[in-house]
């Protein structure tokens, strides 16, 4: 009777009635199985970048042992390489020393690719081999580092970690949380409130009063110098002001009510004279609507996408960047049916716009087209009635009928009590200057009454000044 083998392993099996069963159990089946499962080959020939392991009946071998160590101490690899297993089912742990690539496979497998420096746990199904385990229920690591991680059922997979989330765009890297707190804290809207009372005017800081300023007719007083701040990402930034003080009349008659007529001027400092190319022209000049008087100075022109992140309260537009024959704008919206954006400018008369025909190239500047260090007034929020003209109207405007302090009525004595005026948010864009701190500036004019008297006059208490700056990468 003659010893067989098992088919995986190769271990000795002595047939029954055999002589030297001492030395098979011994040699052939106990040290195979030990080699089985502890036993270590080390993988050190590579033949044009190959290795096919060993095999033998009873006796030691390669791909008997449960430790593959893969090492290339002569350098005969040079580039990734592959280790041929038999294809039979069994477990194996790989070491990979080599200084390259190694993919564990079978002779008509694929498969899988050890990295060097890596160690892994393979199995050969018969087939192919294939990694041991590719789920867990639950896992924790105290340190983990993974070239590619799937993150749903979908396949969305993450092959990378970043450490600064404003230089990367793409769906398959994932950062850190340092990246993230650093993105989060400089992206968003970021607020900012003041109050600036006149300070300075100290004839009316007495005791517990109030300070304030009176501000007489036909008078023009800056009450405000400020920064509107932003950053390099900023995109655009909010304004919105609140005016606190009172309407005024020196009239001397009850039946002398005046008109009061206060103009509040917000202004920017220009940075950068240079407009910016929002597109060219697709539809030419035309008046507001089909009924318009064709005396109206204004005109309506439109360009393709949404333009309006790029014009502000400030803006101007022109058919060239130096802004040699600027326009005021008015207004401007975009309409996502047509995709297209239409901006209403003041022509600053009745003749021929800036846009007769189409194609022509379009450009904006929200500093007005004026050099550095101009200031440069925003466009009225209310128009005046009376006018074509937006120029010189003042930004925002207060008109009340005042009666006169402390006359008489009705046997008591008449008083004006303080007021706060807010008004709407204006938008800010940069100029060609480029994102940052704005500096801005608010006054005041109180003008003439439109009832022929000149008797209105305004007393500022306090401006309240709320920012945002909204900020994009």
């Amino acid at each position: 009777m003659s010893t067989t083998y098992t088919s995986n392993l190769k271990l000795g099996k002595p047939a029954s009635g055999d002589t030297g069963w001492g030395n098979v159990v011994n040699n052939e089946l106990t040290d195979m199985i030990e080699q089985g499962i502890v036993g270590l080959a080390t993988i050190n020939t590579w033949t044009t970048n190959s290795h096919t392991l060993t095999e033998a009946n009873g006796a030691s071998s390669e791909a008997r042992c449960a430790i593959l160590k893969l090492t290339d101490t002569g350098t005969n690899l040079t580039g990734a390489g592959t280790v041929v297993v038999p294809a039979r089912s069994k477990l194996y742990a790989i070491i990979n020393t080599s200084g390259q690539t190694i993919t564990v496979k079978t002779a008509s497998g694929t498969g899988v690719a050890v990295k060097t420096a890596k160690q892994v746990n393979l199995m050969c199904d018969g087939t192919n081999v294939i990694e041991q385990s590719n789920y867990f229920a639950s896992l924790e690591a105290a340190a983990l580092q993974a070239l590619n991680i799937q993150l749903s059922g979908s396949g969305a997979t993450v092959d990378n970690i970043i450490t600064d989330c404003f230089s990367s765009n793409t769906d398959t890297k994932i950062a850190t949380n340092k990246a993230v707190r650093t993105f989060v804290d400089s992206i968003g809207n970021f607020k900012r409130s003041e109050t600036i009372r006149p300070w300075d005017n100290t004839d009316t800081i007495q005791a517990t009063g109030h300070p304030h300023r009176l501000l007489p007719n036909n008078s023009s007083t800056t009450i405000a110098d400020f920064d509107l701040y932003g950053n390099s990402r900023t995109v655009f930034q909010e304004i919105q002001l609140s005016l606190n003080g009172k309407l005024l009349s020196a009239a001397t008659s009850y039946n002398d009510s005046t008109l009061t007529d206060v103009r509040i001027l917000l202004s920017r400092k220009s940075t950068g004279a240079t407009g910016t190319s929002i597109g060219n022209c697709t539809v030419a000049d035309a008046f507001p609507d089909e009924g318009a008087d064709t005396n109206s100075w204004y005109r309506t022109i439109a360009v393709a996408g949404d333009q309006t992140n790029k014009i502000d309260s400030f803006s101007y537009l022109d058919d060239a960047a130096d802004g040699a024959s600027k326009k005021r704008i008015v207004n401007a919206t975009y309409n996502d049916g047509t995709d297209r954006t239409t901006i209403a400018y003041n022509n600053g008369g009745t003749g021929t716009g800036l846009f007769a025909s189409t194609g022509g190239a379009v450009y904006v500047s929200s500093s007005g087209f004026e050099s550095a260090g101009t200031y440069v007034e925003s466009v009225p929020y209310y128009f005046d009635s009376g006018s074509s003209n937006t120029q010189g109207e003042g930004t925002f405007q207060i008109k009340e009928y005042v009666f006169p302090i402390g006359l008489s009525v009705g046997g008591d004595s008449s008083s004006i009590p303080r007021k706060t005026y807010a008004f709407p948010k204006l938008k800010v864009v940069p100029d060609s200057g480029g994102a940052g701190n704005l500096e801005m500036r608010v006054k005041i004019e109180v003008t003439g009454s439109e009832l022929g008297n000149t008797n209105g006059s305004f007393e500022y208490y306090a401006l309240q000044v709320d920012q945002t700056n909204i900020t994009r990468t």
